[in-house]
């Protein structure tokens, strides 16, 4: 895969400073995180898809990270209340570094996604409705979260709030419901407008 080289720049005098250029494309569960990351893939840009690494399901109460070879008991009637997914501080800072020469995305949501958002120069939430949430995590292929009552009930709920939350924070707001090549052009868009 071939990486882009945009990088976010702007002039103070005669010095030009070069800015983070790592993007956040965030949304709930069936928004096309995924769809999006691969899309920015085939356009040439370095994208990361949070859930292939840069995220764990981590217990609340020990702090202890859930086995990545064995499945999470998603099913389980307090699974969400025993763990959350949670972004790995530590990677999203590699990439931080790293996107100072390129701009890099991450697509995902984790439940500490506020604690990182400082590495990000922009955040971008893919906003669905739910009638196509419920389409698309029943439909899709290439991930089977949200497909249990239990999972659904939990990306509802999260659903009820989430864009809400992220337009406060001042996070861009997409239409994730036009077709994917219109909702990757918005996010390229987005990414490029000066902060």
């Amino acid at each position: 895969m071939s990486c882009a080289t945009t990088t976010v720049a702007r002039r103070v005098g005669s010095v030009k400073l070069f800015a983070v250029s790592l993007v956040l494309v965030t949304g709930i569960s069936g928004a096309g995180k995924s769809t999006v990351c691969v899309a920015l893939q085939a356009r040439g840009y370095e994208a990361h898809d949070m859930d292939l690494g840069y995220a764990a399901w981590v217990h609340r109460g020990t702090g202890r990270t859930w086995p990545p070879d064995r499945p999470p008991d998603t099913d389980a009637p307090d699974w969400f209340e025993r763990y959350e997914w949670r972004v790995v501080a530590e990677k999203v800072e590699a990439l931080a570094a790293r996107a100072q020469q390129r701009m890099i995305f991450l697509a995902g949501m984790a439940t500490n996604g506020h604690e990182v958002w400082h590495l990000f120069s922009r955040v971008i939430y893919l906003s669905i409705d739910e009638p196509t949430l419920r389409r698309r995590v029943a439909s899709r292929t290439t991930n089977d979260f949200g497909k249990t009552p239990n999972e659904l009930a939990a990306i509802l709920e999260l659903h009820e709030f989430a864009e809400a939350q992220h337009r406060r924070a001042g996070a861009t707001i997409i239409d994730a419901t036009l077709p994917p090549e219109q909702v990757v052009d918005a996010v390229l868009d987005a990414s490029l407008e000066p902060s």
